[in-house]
């Protein structure tokens, strides 16, 4: 058995909370949604952790044009930016359950190409590096061991 059998990825383990939480919520307008839209979105929480996920990887999944696909993601600043900000709240996420993991594995286990693109995306998200956040979130962790 090889350590990526062993251990469940963390995509797989977040996913759930993604879908539970923010995502539905990010693609509703008012309760409602194209119906193409959240199957693509389920899709995304699948596949996250794939660095190919992307438009083409979509459009070739559900038969679409790019165009549609674009049209679809317009209110929510396009595909590419959803994708980004779904890979960077899980990120997020993992690092409060566990800041003292390796942001090396982290980024490429959320499905981030490159350490700049990681680095950009968690600083555009949510202020702050995803080193900052990590520290913060060990002194959280220290301090709560000590109360």
């Amino acid at each position: 058995m090889n350590l990526q059998q062993a251990t469940p990825s963390v995509v797989a383990s977040l996913a759930a909370d993604l879908r539970r939480s923010s995502a539905r919520q990010r693609v509703t307008c008012g309760g409602t949604a194209d119906p193409r839209l959240l199957r693509i979105v389920d899709y995304i929480d699948a596949h996250l952790g794939d660095c190919e996920l992307g438009e083409q990887m979509i459009c070739d999944a559900f038969a679409m044009s790019r165009s549609t696909v674009y049209r679809l993601f317009q209110a929510h600043g396009g595909v590419a930016r959803y994708i980004r900000e779904c890979r960077a709240w899980l990120a997020h996420r993992h690092l409060a359950r566990e800041p003292g993991c390796r942001l090396t594995w982290l980024l490429y286990e959320v499905g981030f190409a490159s350490e700049r693109q990681f680095q950009r995306a968690f600083l555009a998200q949510f202020g702050m590096s995803p080193a900052d956040w990590r520290q913060a979130c060990r002194q959280r962790a220290r301090g709560s061991l000590l109360s």
